[in-house]
């Protein structure tokens, strides 16, 4: 169980198209903490 102001672990999600995307990768590509934002797909 994650308590705040532990660090996230490392996982990967498929976008829209079927490309896997990883925490650490979005990461490190903007050099800052990233912000996740889920949303619900409806269709």
């Amino acid at each position: 169980m994650l308590r705040p102001g532990d660090p996230a672990p490392n996982f990967t999600l498929n976008d829209l198209h079927g490309q896997a995307h990883t925490l650490h990768a979005a990461a490190r590509a903007q050099g800052r903490p990233a912000l996740l934002i889920f949303l619900r797909h409806l269709g």
